[in-house]
């Protein structure tokens, strides 16, 4: 076990007192138009764009699809230093999507999302007796709270605020995948996708 967690193995993140997991979603499509000007002409117009948004991170019973499955990073960065993050496998064209969380007090629920793996000040977890937290909060434990739709919404609450704090880490297989055990080359490109210096053994 990896700091608490499955190595070199993919798994789900299932809450133990709702059973429901946590996953990936798709974050939409931003569409606009940016305005354009023709130096001959002296036309102004305006040029159709989008772009895919990061993805969110939702809370849901399993459907036991790739958007559910995670896998725990502790390969060392260049300078020799492991890096704890939970990584989802459901990467979009840009990036995979960590397991992520802001600014934490000590006291104080705060959200759980996702953030472009790779990225600077990624969160770094760590589990033990049923619970995971950053290595930063040990007090601070990943917990679902009802939301005001019904459903639950993840976070980070002080530990034995809340009930929905015990989790576990069911393991699974993706057909023909791996887990990198290792990096690519010498250095670590600034900005690109993680997969393409991940390497499997």
């Amino acid at each position: 076990m990896g700091n608490g967690f499955p190595t070199a193995k993919f798994f789900r993140i299932i809450n133990a007192d709702t059973g429901l997991c946590l996953a990936a979603a798709h974050g939409g499509t931003t569409h606009g138009a940016q305005k354009a000007y023709d130096r001959l002409t002296g036309e102004v117009g305006f040029i159709p764009y989008s772009h895919t948004n990061d993805q969110v991170l939702t809370v849901r019973k399993p459907k036991h699809d790739r958007a559910e499955v995670w896998w725990f990073n502790d390969v060392p960065n260049t300078y020799g230093d492991p890096e704890w993050h939970l990584v989802n496998v459901n990467k979009d064209i840009r990036s995979s999507f960590a397991l992520h969380v802001g600014s934490l007090d000590g006291t104080q629920a705060v959200e759980l999302g996702l953030y472009g793996w790779g990225r600077t000040d990624q969160t770094q977890w760590k589990a033990g007796d049923g619970t995971f937290w950053p290595t930063t909060h040990d007090n601070m434990v990943a917990t679902l709270l009802p939301a005001d739709d019904g459903r639950y919404r993840a976070v980070l609450a002080p530990l034995g605020s809340s009930s929905n704090q015990q989790w576990r880490f069911e393991e699974t297989e993706l057909p023909g995948e791996s887990v990198p055990v290792r990096r690519k080359g010498i250095y670590e490109p600034s900005g690109i996708e993680p997969g393409k210096w991940g390497e499997v053994i």
